[in-house]
């Protein structure tokens, strides 16, 4: 008996879920803020000063976006 040339095919392309693209995060804000912040108690600890706080903070938020920017530069290779 001869087949059907209009038969289906059982073929069920995959599509990748929009939702996923929505889920993926950026690591350099959260690297930021988390580095931010453990600047902020090393300032606070080495001395009580403004000058050492705001120093620390501001040199633990770039090692942060660093580092993040770096993290995210390999997830997308």
């Amino acid at each position: 008996m001869a087949r059907s040339h209009h038969r289906h095919k059982k073929h069920h392309p995959h599509h990748p879920h929009a939702s996923s693209a929505k889920q993926k995060r950026k690591a350099a804000p959260i690297f930021t803020i988390f580095l931010g912040l453990f600047g902020l108690g090393i300032g606070y600890f080495a001395s009580d000063t403004i000058v050492s706080l705001v120093i620390g903070t501001v040199v633990g938020g770039i090692i942060g976006y660093l580092i993040g920017h770096n993290l995210d530069k390999m997830a997308t290779r």
